[in-house]
């Protein structure tokens, strides 16, 4: 999953390289956390969220398909 995050993520943010995808598995479900740059993380918000909302849904359909449950999350990257 998270090489399919970052394939998404990847066609939006310029600089690929400071991209990060963090996994955290709480209870029932897998916590996916996009970092990005600041000056980059509107991109992948896009306007009224329908960037974001749709990575989301693409994310929820590839893991019920394996039987999972998925939450992405979006933060900037700490220096």
């Amino acid at each position: 999953m998270i090489d399919f995050l970052k394939k998404i993520v990847s066609l939006i943010v310029e600089d690929q390289e400071k991209l990060q995808i963090v996994e955290k598995p709480e209870n029932n479900l897998v916590v996916y956390t996009i970092l990005v740059p600041e000056t980059e993380i509107g991109k992948v918000i896009g306007k009224k969220g329908k960037v974001i909302n749709a990575i989301r849904t693409l994310a929820r359909l590839k893991a019920f398909k394996e039987g999972k449950r998925v939450l992405v999350k979006i933060d900037k990257l700490s220096n």
